[in-house]
């Protein structure tokens, strides 16, 4: 797929991908982590953590960057330690060749692999956990982006329609968690249109919500991240119910999708959990109505 390498981050033979003048970065001394994501010669839309720049092996680290957990969070089994050198493979599915990066496996007998699909203008990320132990696991592969702060994070609110004998039932769910006032300043809860912004304010805050449109954004340094990901309409999903979620406080922010909680055999996998990746030039427009329309038409 590619011979092309780097150093970055403090971590020599990352791996180049691209697609156009679109551009990834993976490492592969740690992981798997996704250190770059940007145009050629443009900012990078990750946030990868200078304090922890070539750092290997030892505890979890907050490298920064694109990374795969499990969910529902849980202190002990969420925060393993991803500081090793990732097993790196291309691999061929359904006719379409991927760079496939996995971890060890960890103290819990739980194996991440990322999977990684180069397409014409954008990247699909495959997230898979692996249960390596000999009893069955419940859990649900959860991808988390960690972007440059300062910018916000869009979702567009699921559709509306007036009241009908055939419309009683609830469209839209969203899960606040304990440390989450609604009355923040850095959210806008728009009648389109929830926003959450990165600003300086220390205290961490989180939302979450089911996204019909299966769609985030995060507009930043001029561009605009989209991340598409899958619906899940009908199944378990974690957290009550959310298949996005964002989380921020001071220098940072994350752009969060989950897949369903399974329940995985031993010496089985999840099902394949993908994002899919792109990058527009341009920013959020401030109106309501215009930024749901341009989120639809991203």
């Amino acid at each position: 797929m590619t011979s092309e390498r780097c150093s970055l981050a403090g971590f020599d033979g990352c791996i180049v991908l691209r697609t156009g003048d679109l551009k990834m970065v993976v490492t592969t001394e740690v992981g798997p982590r996704i250190l770059y994501f940007g145009r050629e010669g443009g900012p990078n839309m990750l946030l990868v953590r200078k304090e922890h720049a070539g750092q290997k092996g030892g505890p979890y680290r907050s490298y920064g960057g694109h990374r795969l957990w499990i969910g529902p969070e849980d202190k002990r089994k969420t925060c393993t330690s991803d500081s090793f050198p990732v097993e790196i493979e291309e691999v061929t599915k359904k006719g379409k060749r991927f760079l496939r990066l996995s971890s060890p496996v960890d103290e819990f007998h739980i194996q991440k692999t990322i999977e990684i699909y180069v397409g014409d203008g954008y990247f699909e990320i495959g997230h898979v956990v692996t249960n390596r132990g000999v009893y069955e696991a419940t859990l649900a592969p959860w991808a988390i982006t960690v972007v440059e702060p300062g910018g916000e994070c869009l979702i567009p609110h699921n559709p509306t329609r007036p009241q009908a004998d055939d419309n009683l039932l609830p469209i839209q769910n969203i899960a606040l968690w304990g440390y989450t006032e609604m009355t923040d300043p850095r959210y806008t809860w728009g009648r389109k249109v929830i926003r959450l912004r990165s600003t300086d304010d220390p205290n961490p805050t989180k939302f979450g919500a089911f996204v019909t449109a299966g769609l985030a954004a995060y507009s930043n340094l001029g561009f605009t991240f989209v991340k598409r990901f899958y619906t899940y309409h009908g199944e378990s999903l974690p957290d009550r119910g959310c298949n996005f979620e964002s989380y921020t406080k001071a220098g940072m922010l994350e752009v969060e999708s989950l897949a369903p909680l399974q329940t995985i055999l031993p010496g089985k996998s999840s099902d394949t959990h993908v994002e899919r990746w792109s990058l527009v030039e341009g920013t959020a427009p401030t109106g309501d109505d215009e930024a749901y329309a341009w989120l639809l038409n991203l």
